[in-house]
């Protein structure tokens, strides 16, 4: 199975977490490539994080307006 990213970036509306989705997915690339799933469990849930700290980030300025 090829690797497909492990999160989509252009989700994220915070530049700074959109940066951060990139480098992860480089880094999930990087750790395919060398056949390392403890590493790919682990950019996983990171990538889960990524994704429910915007989607706080996101209610939270829902919530402001």
């Amino acid at each position: 199975m090829p690797f497909s990213r492990l999160v989509r970036e252009e989700e994220f509306d915070s530049i700074v977490l959109r940066e951060a989705a990139e480098k992860l997915n480089f880094i999930g690339r990087l750790a395919y490539a060398y056949r390392a799933p403890e590493l790919l469990r682990f950019l996983g849930a990171l990538a889960r994080s990524l994704v429910r700290l915007e989607d706080l980030l996101r209610r939270e300025r829902a919530a402001r307006n």
